[in-house]
């Protein structure tokens, strides 16, 4: 009897200290990490972090970003109006120039976007290619205010 009431109360010991151990590294984790960034991208505040950002991610040569929501929404997509957003990329390369890359719309028709009412775009350019580390500026129309893009990949960009 006693031997029972010695391992529940070491189990019961264990699962405390697991559960206050996890809270404080969930807690460390947010000071550290901000905001979620839910497609594995960097995000990057469109002005602060409370308006909104870009979480952008580069597979290959090819340039993905989704406009979503600032603060703790960053799993909520931010549509926008753009056609096409224009960037001026600079690749982390002492040989590298800046280019000009043309971010295309890619609607989701599960979400009901189409051109002009949405909030994911694609570009592809060679130059991309095996980039681990660039800069890239552009301005696009956000919660209906004309806003600078700032991109700092991969570390993603927070003025605040």
């Amino acid at each position: 009897m006693r031997r029972s009431f010695m391992k529940r109360s070491l189990l019961a010991l264990c699962l405390a200290v697991a559960l206050v151990s996890w809270g404080v590294a969930a807690e460390k984790k947010e000071e550290e990490h901000g905001h979620e960034a839910h497609h594995g991208g960097c995000l990057n505040a469109m002005e602060t972090c409370e308006v909104g950002h870009a979480e952008t991610k580069l597979e290959g040569n090819t340039l993905k970003l989704w406009f979503v929501g600032g603060g703790t929404e960053t799993g909520k997509a931010v549509k926008v109006s753009a056609a096409s957003i224009t960037l001026s990329v600079k690749v982390d390369d002492p040989k590298a120039t800046t280019q000009t890359l043309t971010l295309q719309p890619k609607p989701n028709e599960l979400a009901e976007e189409k051109v002009g009412d949405c909030a994911t775009f694609e570009g592809k350019a060679d130059f991309l290619n095996g980039a681990k580390k660039f800069n890239a500026t552009g301005e696009v129309e956000f919660k209906g205010k004309k806003r600078k893009i700032v991109i700092q990949y991969p570390e993603g960009y927070d003025p605040d």
